[in-house]
């Protein structure tokens, strides 16, 4: 288990790059009363096909599967990635926002289940054995992977990567 909390801000990342992947892991939100710093939102994700060239710093480019409250499964573009969701093609920017369309998220402190399968340009993300999102045509086709701490506790578990040849 990798547990994530403290006052700085940060990310675990892969050496390895991956293209055509299944991403597998569980996370939770930590509820130990000495890992919690306060009662904002709580906040985090995973960011995937991370450019190797990409420079490192806070937050790198890539895609993410957003972990926050109300929102977990949306994708957030960053750095001008774009993709088309649902037939439109989404605007580059710093910072793009695609809502799920589909919640699936179990309480605070019980485990989750995500995966993120990342093929040929096409992405597709399930919370908790339900999809909650889907993209294709991503400019970002591979790279690496990241666990995201962006202030609130949180807990991952179970962490599987999984080549996929065909989809």
């Amino acid at each position: 288990m990798v547990r994530m909390y403290g006052s700085n801000i940060g990310y675990l990342m892969t050496n390895k790059s991956y293209k055509n992947f299944e991403l597998s892991l569980e996370f939770r939100w930590n509820m130990e009363e000495n890992n919690n710093q306060g009662k904002g939102k709580k906040n985090s994700g995973v960011i995937h096909n991370i450019p190797v060239e990409s420079p490192d710093h806070i937050w790198p480019k890539g895609i993410q599967f957003q972990i926050k409250d109300e929102s977990t499964g949306d994708f957030i573009f960053l750095d001008n990635i774009t993709a088309k969701v649902n037939g439109k093609l989404i605007e580059a920017g710093p910072s793009v926002n695609s809502y799920k369309f589909s919640s699936n998220e179990n309480p605070y402190g019980e485990w989750n289940t995500i995966i993120i399968k990342s093929f040929d340009g096409k992405l597709t993300q399930y919370l908790n054995g339900k999809l909650v999102n889907e993209c294709d045509e991503v400019t970002s086709r591979e790279g690496k992977i990241s666990l995201n701490y962006e202030g609130a506790p949180i807990d991952f578990r179970n962490i599987q990567i999984t080549n996929i040849h065909k989809e």
